[in-house]
């Protein structure tokens, strides 16, 4: 028994008691407080936190090459777009000049109805005016006639009888 406690005070002199004990209370604790489970838990976590980060990237990378593609033929479609508006602003110059057209046409066939309306008035003035100087004129000559020539007033007087009785019959 001299050794056991010749082995007894070894022990207690050296940390290698205190090591036993320690780990002893570490055992005792992690299985107390379930830290395998736990850490295995945390693992786990970890792991589905990876996975969803995963597949939350691939679906991110999806949606970036849909949109990509979408971004790929956006040219084309404002090329079309454009070629749309051109299409339609020529067909709409094209309208507004034959409208254009119309009108001015209509403008001048106007315009040239009213200047020969216009010139058929002054040519009937004109015409008029003409005629009431020319009988203005015969009458002045008939005047002038009548004077210089008596008896060619006494000729007429009897001509316009003659005519007014022809006229009344």
């Amino acid at each position: 028994m001299d050794r056991f406690l010749e082995i007894w005070n070894w022990l207690m002199s050296t940390n290698i008691f205190n090591f036993v004990v320690m780990v002893a209370l570490l055992y005792y604790i992690c299985i107390k407080f379930d830290f395998s489970r736990k850490l295995e838990e945390a693992r786990q976590k970890v792991v589905n936190n990876i996975r969803e980060s995963e597949a939350e990237k691939k679906l991110r990378e999806e949606e970036f090459a849909k949109k990509a593609e979408d971004a790929s033929h956006i040219d084309e479609e404002i090329y079309n777009a454009l070629g749309i508006a051109e299409k339609s602003a020529n067909a709409l110059g094209k309208k507004m000049l034959e409208d254009a057209r119309i009108i001015t046409r209509g403008i001048i066939t106007s315009t040239q109805k009213r200047i020969d309306a216009q010139m058929s008035l002054l040519q009937a003035e004109l015409m008029k005016k003409t005629a009431l100087a020319a009988v203005e004129i015969a009458k002045q000559n008939i005047q002038k006639e009548l004077e210089e020539h008596s008896e060619l007033h006494d000729k007429f007087i009897y001509e316009s009888l003659n005519a007014l009785d022809e006229v009344k019959q």
